[in-house]
Protein backbone atom coordinates (compact mmCIF):
# COMPACT_ATOMS: atom_id res chain seq x y z
CA UNK A 1 0.00 0.00 0.00
CA UNK A 2 1.46 3.73 -0.81
CA UNK A 3 2.82 5.82 1.59
CA UNK A 4 -0.14 8.00 3.98
CA UNK A 5 0.52 11.51 2.94
CA UNK A 6 -2.13 13.26 4.93
CA UNK A 7 -4.22 12.10 8.04
CA UNK A 8 -7.37 14.11 8.86
CA UNK A 9 -8.45 12.98 12.57
CA UNK A 10 -11.64 14.75 13.33
CA UNK A 11 -10.07 17.85 12.07
CA UNK A 12 -12.58 21.17 13.65
CA UNK A 13 -11.52 24.65 13.31
CA UNK A 14 -13.24 27.89 12.61
CA UNK A 15 -13.05 31.90 12.97
CA UNK A 16 -13.79 33.69 16.10
CA UNK A 17 -17.31 32.40 17.45
CA UNK A 18 -17.85 30.33 14.46
CA UNK A 19 -16.89 26.97 13.93
CA UNK A 20 -16.55 25.90 10.16
CA UNK A 21 -15.16 22.47 10.27
CA UNK A 22 -16.91 19.82 12.53
CA UNK A 23 -14.43 16.59 12.49
CA UNK A 24 -13.29 16.43 9.16
CA UNK A 25 -11.50 12.96 8.88
CA UNK A 26 -10.10 11.30 5.88
CA UNK A 27 -6.46 9.99 4.14
CA UNK A 28 -4.80 10.91 1.14
CA UNK A 29 -1.81 8.55 -0.10
CA UNK A 30 1.26 9.29 -2.19
CA UNK A 31 0.39 9.85 -5.99
CA UNK A 32 -3.80 10.63 -5.38
CA UNK A 33 -5.18 13.99 -6.80
CA UNK A 34 -8.08 14.33 -4.93
CA UNK A 35 -10.21 17.09 -5.42
CA UNK A 36 -12.16 18.88 -2.56
CA UNK A 37 -15.41 20.03 -3.33
CA UNK A 38 -18.56 21.67 -1.67
CA UNK A 39 -20.73 24.58 -1.52
CA UNK A 40 -19.42 28.18 -0.58
CA UNK A 41 -19.05 28.46 3.15
CA UNK A 42 -18.36 24.50 4.08
CA UNK A 43 -14.91 24.51 5.16
CA UNK A 44 -12.81 23.35 1.48
CA UNK A 45 -10.20 26.38 2.05
CA UNK A 46 -10.27 26.48 5.45
CA UNK A 47 -9.02 22.63 5.34
CA UNK A 48 -6.47 23.51 3.20
CA UNK A 49 -5.50 26.58 5.76
CA UNK A 50 -5.40 24.18 8.39
CA UNK A 51 -2.83 21.86 6.31
CA UNK A 52 -0.82 24.61 5.42
CA UNK A 53 -0.55 25.76 9.17
CA UNK A 54 -1.86 29.20 8.42
CA UNK A 55 -4.94 28.62 10.70
CA UNK A 56 -4.51 26.52 14.34
CA UNK A 57 -7.12 23.44 15.16
CA UNK A 58 -10.28 23.81 17.81
CA UNK A 59 -9.82 20.05 17.51
CA UNK A 60 -8.82 16.70 16.06
CA UNK A 61 -5.36 16.16 14.63
CA UNK A 62 -3.66 16.75 11.05
CA UNK A 63 -0.42 14.08 9.84
CA UNK A 64 1.93 15.18 7.61
CA UNK A 65 3.87 12.29 5.66
CA UNK A 66 3.84 10.75 9.61
CA UNK A 67 4.54 14.06 11.22
CA UNK A 68 2.06 15.83 13.47
CA UNK A 69 1.45 19.15 12.04
CA UNK A 70 1.07 20.88 15.16
CA UNK A 71 5.14 20.35 16.08
CA UNK A 72 6.33 20.96 12.21
CA UNK A 73 8.14 24.42 11.62
CA UNK A 74 7.34 26.40 9.09
CA UNK A 75 10.24 25.95 7.15
CA UNK A 76 9.75 22.13 7.63
CA UNK A 77 6.10 22.52 6.53
CA UNK A 78 6.84 24.09 3.60
CA UNK A 79 9.43 21.45 2.83
CA UNK A 80 6.87 18.74 2.42
CA UNK A 81 3.46 21.45 1.48
CA UNK A 82 3.36 23.88 -1.05
CA UNK A 83 0.25 26.03 -1.80
CA UNK A 84 -1.32 27.40 -4.68
CA UNK A 85 -3.61 30.17 -3.51
CA UNK A 86 -6.68 31.74 -5.88
CA UNK A 87 -4.50 34.55 -6.58
CA UNK A 88 -0.86 36.11 -5.66
CA UNK A 89 -0.32 39.31 -5.53
CA UNK A 90 3.17 41.48 -6.08
CA UNK A 91 3.30 44.97 -5.06
CA UNK A 92 6.61 45.57 -6.04
CA UNK A 93 8.59 44.75 -9.38
CA UNK A 94 9.70 41.33 -9.10
CA UNK A 95 9.66 39.20 -12.78
CA UNK A 96 9.14 36.22 -12.82
CA UNK A 97 12.13 34.50 -12.06
CA UNK A 98 12.45 36.09 -8.73
CA UNK A 99 8.90 35.25 -7.99
CA UNK A 100 9.74 31.65 -9.05
CA UNK A 101 12.47 32.12 -6.47
CA UNK A 102 10.81 32.60 -3.72
CA UNK A 103 9.10 28.99 -3.39
CA UNK A 104 13.27 27.93 -2.38
CA UNK A 105 13.05 30.09 1.14
CA UNK A 106 12.77 26.99 2.93
CA UNK A 107 15.82 25.89 1.69
CA UNK A 108 18.10 29.19 2.14
CA UNK A 109 19.54 30.73 5.24
CA UNK A 110 19.68 34.82 5.67
CA UNK A 111 21.92 36.89 3.85
CA UNK A 112 23.31 33.46 1.90
CA UNK A 113 23.33 33.45 -1.54
CA UNK A 114 21.50 30.93 -4.30
CA UNK A 115 22.85 27.19 -3.99
CA UNK A 116 23.48 25.60 -7.66
CA UNK A 117 20.80 23.28 -5.89
CA UNK A 118 18.13 26.57 -5.69
CA UNK A 119 19.09 27.06 -9.37
CA UNK A 120 18.21 23.81 -10.72
CA UNK A 121 14.88 23.42 -8.66
CA UNK A 122 13.94 26.65 -10.01
CA UNK A 123 14.87 26.33 -13.40
CA UNK A 124 12.88 23.29 -13.57
CA UNK A 125 9.71 24.68 -12.14
CA UNK A 126 10.01 27.00 -14.91
CA UNK A 127 10.50 24.82 -17.39
CA UNK A 128 7.90 22.25 -16.32
CA UNK A 129 5.11 25.36 -15.98
CA UNK A 130 6.53 26.33 -19.58
CA UNK A 131 7.42 29.70 -18.00
CA UNK A 132 10.99 29.67 -18.75
CA UNK A 133 10.56 31.75 -21.83
CA UNK A 134 9.06 34.77 -20.18
CA UNK A 135 11.62 34.75 -16.71
CA UNK A 136 12.42 38.20 -17.25
CA UNK A 137 9.17 39.85 -17.72
CA UNK A 138 7.35 41.52 -14.56
CA UNK A 139 4.63 39.08 -13.09
CA UNK A 140 2.55 42.19 -13.02
CA UNK A 141 2.49 42.61 -16.76
CA UNK A 142 1.18 38.86 -17.40
CA UNK A 143 -2.18 37.72 -17.84
CA UNK A 144 -3.88 35.70 -15.64
CA UNK A 145 -3.01 32.20 -16.94
CA UNK A 146 0.65 32.95 -16.95
CA UNK A 147 0.12 34.67 -13.85
CA UNK A 148 -1.05 31.16 -12.25
CA UNK A 149 1.58 28.81 -14.22
CA UNK A 150 3.99 31.12 -12.39
CA UNK A 151 2.56 30.24 -9.08
CA UNK A 152 2.36 26.99 -9.91
CA UNK A 153 6.02 27.28 -10.68
CA UNK A 154 7.07 28.87 -7.07
CA UNK A 155 5.72 26.30 -5.23
CA UNK A 156 7.07 23.12 -7.56
CA UNK A 157 10.69 25.08 -6.58
CA UNK A 158 9.76 23.80 -3.01
CA UNK A 159 10.03 20.35 -4.10
CA UNK A 160 7.13 19.30 -2.11
CA UNK A 161 5.84 15.84 -1.69
CA UNK A 162 2.18 17.67 -1.34
CA UNK A 163 0.46 20.46 -3.35
CA UNK A 164 -2.55 22.10 -2.00
CA UNK A 165 -4.37 24.36 -4.65
CA UNK A 166 -7.20 26.66 -3.73
CA UNK A 167 -9.31 26.50 -6.73
CA UNK A 168 -6.17 27.16 -9.31
CA UNK A 169 -8.94 28.18 -11.77
CA UNK A 170 -11.38 30.11 -10.69
CA UNK A 171 -9.98 33.44 -12.51
CA UNK A 172 -9.27 32.14 -15.63
CA UNK A 173 -10.52 30.96 -19.32
CA UNK A 174 -11.52 27.57 -20.40
CA UNK A 175 -8.20 27.48 -22.37
CA UNK A 176 -5.93 28.38 -19.24
CA UNK A 177 -8.56 26.41 -17.15
CA UNK A 178 -7.70 23.59 -18.83
CA UNK A 179 -3.74 23.99 -19.47
CA UNK A 180 -3.40 24.16 -16.05
CA UNK A 181 -4.55 21.04 -15.04
CA UNK A 182 -3.23 19.41 -17.63
CA UNK A 183 0.08 20.58 -16.04
CA UNK A 184 -1.20 19.58 -12.56
CA UNK A 185 -2.56 15.88 -13.95
CA UNK A 186 1.26 15.74 -15.48
CA UNK A 187 2.94 16.28 -12.57
CA UNK A 188 0.87 13.93 -10.52
CA UNK A 189 1.34 11.01 -13.22
CA UNK A 190 4.80 11.23 -13.83
CA UNK A 191 6.51 12.97 -10.75
CA UNK A 192 3.93 11.42 -8.46
CA UNK A 193 3.16 14.32 -6.67
CA UNK A 194 0.53 14.21 -4.23
CA UNK A 195 -2.52 16.89 -5.17
CA UNK A 196 -5.51 18.30 -3.18
CA UNK A 197 -7.32 20.61 -4.95
CA UNK A 198 -10.20 22.86 -3.89
CA UNK A 199 -12.44 23.04 -7.12
CA UNK A 200 -15.57 24.71 -8.01
CA UNK A 201 -16.20 23.12 -11.33
CA UNK A 202 -17.60 19.51 -10.73
CA UNK A 203 -17.02 18.56 -14.29
CA UNK A 204 -13.46 19.58 -14.14
CA UNK A 205 -12.82 18.16 -10.80
CA UNK A 206 -14.79 14.89 -12.15
CA UNK A 207 -12.47 14.79 -15.54
CA UNK A 208 -9.13 15.18 -13.66
CA UNK A 209 -9.22 13.77 -10.26
CA UNK A 210 -8.96 10.38 -9.50
CA UNK A 211 -11.22 10.76 -6.18
CA UNK A 212 -13.28 13.73 -4.65
CA UNK A 213 -14.36 14.65 -1.42
CA UNK A 214 -17.66 16.38 -0.85
CA UNK A 215 -17.83 18.73 2.22
CA UNK A 216 -21.24 19.81 3.54
CA UNK A 217 -22.04 21.57 6.42
CA UNK A 218 -18.14 21.37 7.62
CA UNK A 219 -17.90 17.39 7.31
CA UNK A 220 -17.60 14.97 5.10
CA UNK A 221 -20.59 13.73 3.06
CA UNK A 222 -19.21 11.61 0.59
CA UNK A 223 -15.50 10.32 -0.36
CA UNK A 224 -14.63 8.27 -3.74
CA UNK A 225 -13.85 7.94 -7.16
CA UNK A 226 -16.29 10.63 -9.50
CA UNK A 227 -18.95 7.80 -10.77
CA UNK A 228 -19.58 7.65 -6.80
CA UNK A 229 -19.83 11.36 -5.51
CA UNK A 230 -20.80 12.80 -9.18
CA UNK A 231 -24.48 11.72 -8.81
CA UNK A 232 -28.17 13.00 -8.84
CA UNK A 233 -28.72 13.11 -5.14
CA UNK A 234 -25.25 14.64 -4.17
CA UNK A 235 -25.12 17.08 -6.52
CA UNK A 236 -28.60 18.01 -5.94
CA UNK A 237 -28.15 18.15 -2.54
CA UNK A 238 -25.24 20.30 -3.13
CA UNK A 239 -26.27 22.92 -5.46
CA UNK A 240 -30.24 23.06 -4.80
CA UNK A 241 -30.59 22.95 -8.49
CA UNK A 242 -32.28 20.69 -11.14
CA UNK A 243 -29.92 19.30 -13.25
CA UNK A 244 -28.61 16.16 -15.47
CA UNK A 245 -25.66 13.76 -14.18
CA UNK A 246 -24.36 12.10 -17.85
CA UNK A 247 -21.52 10.41 -19.04
CA UNK A 248 -19.18 12.14 -20.74
CA UNK A 249 -18.50 10.22 -24.04
CA UNK A 250 -15.01 11.34 -24.63
CA UNK A 251 -13.39 11.24 -20.95
CA UNK A 252 -15.88 8.62 -19.79
CA UNK A 253 -16.08 10.56 -15.96
CA UNK A 254 -19.94 11.89 -14.97
CA UNK A 255 -20.50 15.68 -15.66
CA UNK A 256 -23.46 17.55 -14.80
CA UNK A 257 -25.96 19.46 -17.29
CA UNK A 258 -27.33 22.51 -15.31
CA UNK A 259 -30.87 23.08 -16.08
CA UNK A 260 -32.68 25.51 -13.92
CA UNK A 261 -32.30 27.13 -10.56
CA UNK A 262 -35.83 29.10 -10.54
CA UNK A 263 -39.01 27.40 -11.90
CA UNK A 264 -40.95 28.49 -14.41
CA UNK A 265 -45.09 29.69 -14.30
CA UNK A 266 -47.19 26.91 -12.94
CA UNK A 267 -50.68 26.20 -14.52
CA UNK A 268 -53.55 26.29 -12.31
CA UNK A 269 -55.39 23.39 -14.18
CA UNK A 270 -52.00 21.18 -15.50
CA UNK A 271 -52.99 19.21 -19.00
CA UNK A 272 -51.97 15.56 -19.74
CA UNK A 273 -49.71 15.39 -21.93
CA UNK A 274 -48.31 12.41 -24.39
CA UNK A 275 -44.94 13.00 -26.00
CA UNK A 276 -44.20 11.06 -29.12
CA UNK A 277 -40.36 11.51 -29.55
CA UNK A 278 -36.95 9.95 -30.52
CA UNK A 279 -33.33 11.11 -31.82
CA UNK A 280 -33.19 13.34 -28.16
CA UNK A 281 -35.48 16.33 -30.48
CA UNK A 282 -38.28 16.17 -27.26
CA UNK A 283 -35.51 17.14 -24.08
CA UNK A 284 -36.11 20.98 -24.16
CA UNK A 285 -39.76 20.51 -24.72
CA UNK A 286 -40.14 17.72 -22.11
CA UNK A 287 -37.61 19.62 -19.00
CA UNK A 288 -40.29 22.70 -19.69
CA UNK A 289 -43.21 21.10 -19.64
CA UNK A 290 -42.27 19.04 -16.62
CA UNK A 291 -40.90 22.12 -14.78
CA UNK A 292 -44.46 24.02 -15.55
CA UNK A 293 -46.39 21.53 -13.95
CA UNK A 294 -48.13 19.45 -16.62
CA UNK A 295 -48.94 15.51 -15.79
CA UNK A 296 -46.52 13.97 -19.01
CA UNK A 297 -45.83 10.43 -20.29
CA UNK A 298 -43.60 9.61 -23.54
CA UNK A 299 -43.84 7.30 -26.12
CA UNK A 300 -41.17 4.32 -27.41
CA UNK A 301 -37.75 5.54 -26.91
CA UNK A 302 -34.58 3.57 -27.04
CA UNK A 303 -32.76 2.96 -23.96
CA UNK A 304 -29.73 4.73 -23.44
CA UNK A 305 -30.81 7.62 -25.54
CA UNK A 306 -31.29 10.86 -24.21
CA UNK A 307 -35.12 10.93 -24.71
CA UNK A 308 -35.18 7.92 -22.30
CA UNK A 309 -32.38 9.29 -19.92
CA UNK A 310 -34.29 12.44 -19.43
CA UNK A 311 -37.70 10.75 -19.18
CA UNK A 312 -35.98 8.14 -16.58
CA UNK A 313 -34.92 11.45 -14.49
CA UNK A 314 -38.00 13.03 -14.77
CA UNK A 315 -39.94 10.05 -13.83
CA UNK A 316 -42.19 10.30 -16.82
CA UNK A 317 -43.66 6.79 -17.53
CA UNK A 318 -42.78 5.94 -20.94
CA UNK A 319 -42.03 2.72 -23.18
CA UNK A 320 -38.47 1.77 -23.42
CA UNK A 321 -36.96 -0.52 -26.06
CA UNK A 322 -33.71 -1.93 -27.02
CA UNK A 323 -31.13 0.35 -29.07
CA UNK A 324 -31.85 0.29 -32.92
CA UNK A 325 -34.64 -1.88 -32.61
CA UNK A 326 -38.09 -1.21 -34.24
CA UNK A 327 -41.04 -0.03 -33.07
CA UNK A 328 -43.33 -3.33 -32.74
CA UNK A 329 -47.40 -3.43 -32.55
CA UNK A 330 -46.73 -4.37 -29.09
CA UNK A 331 -44.48 -1.86 -28.18
CA UNK A 332 -47.25 0.54 -29.86
CA UNK A 333 -50.12 -1.06 -27.90
CA UNK A 334 -48.93 0.07 -24.47
CA UNK A 335 -47.90 3.50 -26.12
CA UNK A 336 -51.50 3.76 -27.33
CA UNK A 337 -52.44 2.51 -23.48
CA UNK A 338 -50.62 5.79 -22.25
CA UNK A 339 -51.84 8.28 -23.92
CA UNK A 340 -55.16 7.09 -23.94
CA UNK A 341 -56.41 9.60 -21.55
CA UNK A 342 -54.21 12.37 -22.65
CA UNK A 343 -55.53 16.13 -23.17
CA UNK A 344 -53.03 16.13 -25.80
CA UNK A 345 -50.66 14.03 -27.83
CA UNK A 346 -47.22 16.07 -29.26
CA UNK A 347 -45.10 14.61 -32.38
CA UNK A 348 -41.73 16.28 -31.23
CA UNK A 349 -39.20 16.93 -33.42
CA UNK A 350 -37.60 13.80 -34.36
CA UNK A 351 -36.71 11.69 -37.62
CA UNK A 352 -39.31 8.64 -38.73
CA UNK A 353 -37.80 6.05 -40.87
CA UNK A 354 -38.93 1.83 -40.90
CA UNK A 355 -38.22 1.15 -37.27
CA UNK A 356 -40.26 3.88 -35.63
CA UNK A 357 -42.82 4.61 -38.22
CA UNK A 358 -45.59 2.61 -35.73
CA UNK A 359 -45.37 5.80 -32.91
CA UNK A 360 -48.09 7.12 -35.58
CA UNK A 361 -50.54 4.04 -35.48
CA UNK A 362 -54.38 3.78 -33.74
CA UNK A 363 -53.35 7.97 -32.97
CA UNK A 364 -57.31 8.58 -34.78
CA UNK A 365 -58.31 6.93 -31.79
CA UNK A 366 -57.47 8.86 -29.11
CA UNK A 367 -59.07 12.05 -27.53
CA UNK A 368 -55.95 14.13 -27.60
CA UNK A 369 -55.60 16.80 -29.52
CA UNK A 370 -52.34 16.09 -32.05
CA UNK A 371 -49.80 18.33 -31.97
CA UNK A 372 -46.94 17.92 -35.08
CA UNK A 373 -43.69 19.44 -34.92
CA UNK A 374 -42.94 20.14 -38.84
CA UNK A 375 -38.89 19.50 -38.65
CA UNK A 376 -40.24 15.78 -38.61
CA UNK A 377 -40.95 16.42 -41.98
CA UNK A 378 -37.45 17.34 -42.92
CA UNK A 379 -36.46 14.11 -40.64
CA UNK A 380 -38.38 11.70 -42.76
CA UNK A 381 -36.51 7.98 -43.92
CA UNK A 382 -39.80 6.60 -44.96
CA UNK A 383 -39.53 7.12 -48.65
CA UNK A 384 -42.92 9.17 -48.35
CA UNK A 385 -44.94 6.69 -45.94
CA UNK A 386 -44.91 9.31 -43.26
CA UNK A 387 -46.79 12.00 -45.44
CA UNK A 388 -49.27 9.37 -46.50
CA UNK A 389 -49.62 8.22 -42.86
CA UNK A 390 -49.72 11.91 -42.04
CA UNK A 391 -53.08 12.61 -44.86
CA UNK A 392 -54.40 9.45 -44.06
CA UNK A 393 -54.56 10.39 -40.12
CA UNK A 394 -55.82 13.75 -40.67
CA UNK A 395 -58.78 12.74 -42.57
CA UNK A 396 -59.80 11.35 -39.39
CA UNK A 397 -58.65 13.78 -36.83
CA UNK A 398 -57.38 17.29 -36.95
CA UNK A 399 -53.31 17.75 -36.72
CA UNK A 400 -51.81 21.22 -35.41
CA UNK A 401 -48.59 21.64 -37.36
CA UNK A 402 -46.08 24.02 -35.55
CA UNK A 403 -42.55 25.37 -36.48
CA UNK A 404 -40.93 25.44 -33.09
CA UNK A 405 -41.21 24.36 -29.46
CA UNK A 406 -41.86 27.92 -28.35
CA UNK A 407 -44.76 28.06 -30.59
CA UNK A 408 -46.36 25.05 -29.24
CA UNK A 409 -46.17 26.50 -25.91
CA UNK A 410 -48.21 29.45 -26.75
CA UNK A 411 -50.93 27.46 -28.32
CA UNK A 412 -51.09 24.93 -25.16
CA UNK A 413 -51.18 27.90 -23.17
CA UNK A 414 -54.63 28.65 -24.98
CA UNK A 415 -55.68 25.39 -24.12
CA UNK A 416 -54.81 25.89 -20.45
CA UNK A 417 -56.70 28.70 -20.43
CA UNK A 418 -59.62 27.41 -21.98
CA UNK A 419 -59.07 24.29 -18.97
CA UNK A 420 -59.42 27.46 -16.43
CA UNK A 421 -62.33 28.61 -17.73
Amino acid sequence: MREEMLCLQEVAAGYGEKTVLQGVTASIRQGEFVALIGSNGTGKSTLLKCISGLLPLRGGQIGICGKDNRGLKPRERARLVAVVPQSYAVEYAFTVEEVVAMGRYPYQRFGKRESPEDAAAIRQAMEVTNTLEFRERLYNELSGGERQRVILARALAQRPQILLLDEPTSALDIHHQTEVMELITQLNREEGLTVLAVLHDVNMASRYCGRMILLRDGKVAADGEPAAIVTKKNMEELYQMKLLIRQNPLFHKPEIVPVRVLRGKQVAHPLRIHVICGGDGALRILEELDDRGHILTAGVVNEGSGDCDLCRYLQIPHVEIPPFTPVTWQDQQRNLEMMRDADVILVADMPFGENNLMNLEGLEQMKGQIFFHKNALSGDYTGGRLVERLQQLGEKKKIAYFGDHDAFLEQLQKLTDGKEE
